[in-house]
């Protein structure tokens, strides 16, 4: 028989389907979701198309279905199915990737994605999922869901450059069925109720405008290929542009159903039969019949034991009272799987509902719920659960609170508070956990326990840290006429205030976001320079629900540096936020960006959903010569906004802002207006210098440790002596350093020589969900040796591969250096 584990691990929740099978067990390899080499692409692809046909007809030994994203304020709804061999996911929201990496959730051999919409809350972590997997080696990707999936990627081909994996996608009809190894799928269509045809003409809102059509290469620099030199083309071109407006009119459901587990061989029975030992053995096991030397035939099933149905799940979307209707319509489909099922077996096990609360609360979707067996599990993911299951951000926010509580603030994260009741005819297992769970149908439901952190676990795990005592004693110190001096009353005074958001590069891990910074301005008003995949989920953690609400209404202005997918990506995630939350009365935000972000908006608005109303393009282009000063910046208290071209992909543009300064600052001296200036992704560069002159902050990228300057300026970013060289260079009075590369996780790797005489007083590493103001700044450098006590694990891992590269680069150097001496030898 099936044995059902429900396994919820932070925030994961496992529905595990256990097939007790050893046959599989050497096929099994665990591969990282950490990116190849480009060279080791093809490669690694190789081995998964040769791993990918050895396993196709073999039965799977384990079946999980994991709850990956539960669908809290600031998570994903998102579940991922898995084999020994395949990978299956359902909805990809903004978030997506870095829970996978957090919860090592393997993503190698992921080959199916189905979506239940096309709106960006379901499909928003795609793009960057995407670029992970096609790093770690897979060769091609399968889309499943409504139409229109296929034309995200096409829309995002620019800054989303997949030349090395394949995406298909695929339209599909109620009826049609997807089959493989592990399973076979159904889908079902739900459709929307009294949608009007919509005409085929240009969206009337662009009728007049210009549209930027962007041909740029954002990633020739790293290819060594010259970028394309063509001007944009504008509407009156050739080019393939649909600007006919598209509404989602149809949602996918999904029913699954595993196939059958052949029945164990007796071999008795087969002694009984006088089958020899030997391959007939294997055949008969796997399901064939077999016909003996003598010529009797026996059949496998008279030699096993009776075949092990597979169950049936489902995962159900109705994201509006207006899809009822249809669902209604086509309930004959789901009940041959509910409580009249013909068979037991075809009783659903798990029903996953991605349907909005208010939803499940329709009289309607009640009576479809309570159709199904009393056995069935019902698991919403929904606002009805409260956390998003981040805990590695939590960890290393109680750890950094250790040494400074305002600075490194708590996050303000609801921990399973049970703000929203489920419906009271409705049970449901909420999906964010830390429990676990042993099902056996049809004996009943077990409720999962609550989620919850343990705080006394993370700072359990700096007691056992031998050096961190003393280092924090030591900082402690140090703090003690600067803490004099500060006050929790002044602090909630003091604007402009930092706060880090996202402080990691190219993509998310479990402690580094990629890039975002919130500056606030005034107590209600605030501009976020770069708003990368996951921003909005990273205000929910940090603010809490209410505060949350408050920030983000707070939010005028919306700065993006460039286009690549790590700095923008989460732009749409924030229009779509603010408009749930605020309806009618948000206002527009002011978007500065490269005139070229145009395309990819206006082209998701016609073709998607509608964002075209909640923002106002500002061409960063146009800020060149003339600084935008205008009432609404003023009444944000930013008296101007400058941008200058830096040396990075086309298109890539340094910001500074002249920012009134308000509060007391007992521990800075603060005279007049505040210049804060952002590099983005730069190398090196001039043009920044002179814009930055006389900052007060600048935040500077830092991508990678001095080592490995040649790699920085292949990938046209900045060491950390470089970005400390150009503070000085601009006379900025501080510098922060943000935007590390991965492999940089928790702290920046300093040279020898500068871990001994320290950080200068001029300079800081930014930490996600890190709030700083004027008057913290001159206590940032005080940090590092406690920084480097707190982490010196990794500290350590990163001086071993430091070592390992000099042995390396000294055994080419030796190698090269013998080669010519044995070539000039025959001279001498």
């Amino acid at each position: 028989m099936y044995k059902f584990v429900s396994l919820l691990s932070p925030n994961v929740g496992y529905l595990t389907v256990q097939r007790w099978n050893s046959v599989n067990q050497r096929l099994r390899k665990v591969l990282s979701n950490m990116p190849l080499d480009p060279k080791h692409i093809a490669e690694a692809q190789k081995q998964r198309l040769k791993l990918k046909q050895k396993v196709s007809k073999v039965s799977p030994g384990i079946v999980n279905l994991q709850v990956l994203g539960c669908g809290a304020p600031g998570a994903p709804a998102s579940v991922y199915l898995f084999t020994d061999q395949t990978r299956y996911l359902f909805n990809c929201g903004e978030g997506t990737q870095r829970l996978a990496y957090e919860h090592k959730t393997k993503l190698s051999c992921l080959e199916n994605i189905f979506m239940t919409r096309t709106n960006w809350e379901r499909i928003g972590g795609l793009p960057g999922i995407c670029l992970t997997m096609q790093d770690v080696g897979v060769p091609a990707v399968s889309l499943h869901g409504p139409p229109g999936l296929d034309e995200l990627l096409k829309a995002m081909r620019r800054f989303v450059i997949l030349k090395d994996m394949k995406v298909e996608a695929n339209e599909y009809n109620t009826g049609d069925m997807y089959e493989d190894h592990v399973m076979t799928l159904r889908y079902v269509v739900i459709n929307r109720e009294s949608i009007k045809a919509i005409e085929t003409s240009p969206n009337e809102e662009y009728k007049q405008e210009e549209t930027v059509i962007d041909d740029t290469d954002y990633y020739a620099y790293e290819r060594k290929k010259e970028p394309s030199k063509q001007e944009p083309t504008s509407r009156g071109s050739n080019a393939p542009m649909n600007w006919t407006k598209r509404e989602e009119d149809s949602v996918m459901a999904y029913i699954c159903k595993l196939k059958p587990r052949l029945g164990q061989l007796s071999f008795e029975k087969c002694v009984d039969f006088g089958v020899p030992a030997g391959p007939l053995l294997g055949q008969l096991k796997n399901g064939n019949d077999i016909t003996l030397p003598d010529g009797r035939v026996v059949r496998s099933s008279d030699v096993r034991a009776p075949d092990d149905p597979g169950p049936v799940f489902m995962f159900i979307d109705i994201p509006s009272k207006e899809y009822l209707a249809d669902f209604q319509a086509k309930s004959d489909l789901f009940a041959k799987y509910q409580q009249d099922a013909v068979e037991e077996s075809d009783r659903a096990v798990f029903v996953l509902h991605f349907t909005p609360l208010d939803v499940m609360r329709c009289n309607e979707y009640r009576q479809f719920k309570d159709r199904f067996s009393a056995s069935t599990m019902h698991i919403a993911l929904n606002e009805v659960n409260s956390f998003s299951g981040y805990i590695a951000a939590h960890r290393i926010q109680y750890h950094l609170n250790q040494l400074d509580e305002q600075m490194f603030p708590l996050l303000r994260e609801e921990n399973n508070d049970y703000d929203h009741p489920p419906p009271t005819d409705c049970d449901l297992v909420r999906s964010s956990s830390l429990s676990h769970m042993h099902i056996r149908p049809p004996k009943g439901i077990e409720r999962a326990l609550e989620a919850s952190l343990n705080p006394s676990e993370y700072l359990s795990e700096l007691d056992a840290l031998p050096e961190f005592k003393d280092a924090l004693a030591e900082l402690k110190q140090q703090m003690v006429q600067h803490n004099e001096r500060r006050s929790g009353a002044l602090r909630s005074g003091q604007y402009p205030r930092l706060v880090f958001l996202g402080t990691g590069s190219s993509i998310p891990n479990k402690t580094r976001n990629v890039s975002a910074i919130l500056i606030m301005t005034n107590h209600q008003s605030s501009i976020l320079l770069d708003c990368g995949e996951g921003t909005v989920g990273q205000i929910w953690r940090f603010f809490g629900k209410s505060q949350a609400e408050t920030v983000l209404r707070s939010i005028k202005a919306v700065y993006i540096s460039h286009l690549h997918a790590d700095h923008h990506l989460g732009l749409i995630g924030l229009l779509q936020a603010r408009k749930k939350l605020f309806g009618d009365e948000c206002e527009r935000i002011s978007l500065l960006a490269p005139e070229q972000i145009s395309y990819w908006l206006r082209l998701y608005d016609c073709r998607f959903e509608t964002i075209h109303k909640d923002y106002v393009l500002v061409k960063n282009a146009d800020l060149l010569e003339t600084p935008l000063k205008d009432e609404m910046l003023l009444d944000m208290g930013i008296k101007e906004v400058a941008t200058c071209r830096v040396r990075h992909c086309p298109h890539s543009f340094g910001v500074a802002l002249k920012v009134e300064a308000l509060g007391t600052y007992p521990n800075a001296n603060v005279n007049g207006d505040i210049k804060i200036t952002y590099s983005g992704d730069t190398m090196p560069c001039d043009s920044l210098i002179e814009l930055g002159r006389d900052s007060t902050v600048l935040i500077h990228e830092a991508t990678m440790e001095d080592e490995l300057a040649a790699e920085a300026r292949v990938k046209m970013h900045s060491t950390l002596s470089q970005a400390i060289g150009q503070g000085r260079k601009m006379n900025a009075r501080y510098t922060l350093l943000t935007h590390f590369s991965q492999r940089y996780a928790k702290i920046p790797r300093l040279r020898p020589d500068q871990q001994q005489s320290g950080l200068g007083t001029d300079l800081g590493i930014a930490f996600d969900n890190m709030e700083v103001t004027l008057d913290d700044l001159p206590a940032l450098c005080r940090f590092y040796p406690a920084l480097k006590a707190m982490f010196i694990t990794h500290f350590e891992e990163m001086e071993q591969k430091a070592i390992k590269r000099g042995n390396k680069r000294l055994r080419l150097e030796t190698a090269t250096n013998g080669g010519a001496s044995k070539k000039c030898s025959p001279m001498r």
